[in-house]
């Protein structure tokens, strides 16, 4: 299945915050880290991004992810953060909302998508992320594009369950996207 991606509206939040919600509070922190409290609303999304979305001004394009052969919103991910002096960016806020299009390789897609609007339309020379430790098919996948670990934080979160979840930061470089060829 092919996958786009389109910049989203505020209109769609909403989207978002049904599939956050069909989950519980450690799924929302996996998603977002601490920023909102469950359950999810789009008042809290509204209240977060004060300065509006897709601008420079906004420091954030947030793109939904369309399956091209519904043209249905399966899933959305964030670029953010511009970092205009060392030239780079963050990826975040990724979820695959869907759940019968998760481990199909549409996150796969999605990222390499974004990476390439990063690295081309952004001039970006390195895109990082944030995961916990806990979501490993996320990490593999980070790492199939060519993404590498950086610095751990242990334990930042403790689960509903007791567990301790720790924070990789992971960084791609410019040079490593283009020589392992993960254009799209």
């Amino acid at each position: 299945m092919g996958i786009k991606l389109e910049l989203l509206n505020e209109s769609e939040f909403g989207i978002i915050v049904n599939w956050i919600n069909n989950y519980d509070e450690d799924f929302l922190v996996q998603w977002s880290g601490l920023t909102y409290k469950f359950p999810l609303s789009t008042e809290q999304m509204l209240t977060h991004y004060l300065r509006g979305i897709n601008s420079q001004e906004s420091d954030v394009y947030i793109y939904k992810i369309i399956d091209q052969q519904t043209n249905e919103m399966i899933g959305s991910l964030q670029i953010c953060r511009f970092d205009a002096s060392n030239n780079e960016a963050v990826v975040g806020r990724f979820i695959i909302g869907e759940e019968r299009y998760r481990a199909s390789g549409i996150g796969t897609s999605a990222l390499k998508a974004l990476l390439k609007i990063g690295f081309t339309q952004f001039n970006l020379n390195r895109i990082k992320l944030n995961v916990y430790d806990t979501n490993q098919p996320a990490i593999r996948c980070y790492e199939r594009l060519g993404f590498k670990k950086g610095r751990l934080t242990e334990n930042v979160y403790t689960s509903s369950h007791g567990h301790q979840w720790s924070n990789w930061e992971m960084y791609l470089d410019k040079d490593i996207w283009e020589s392992e060829e993960n254009v799209v």
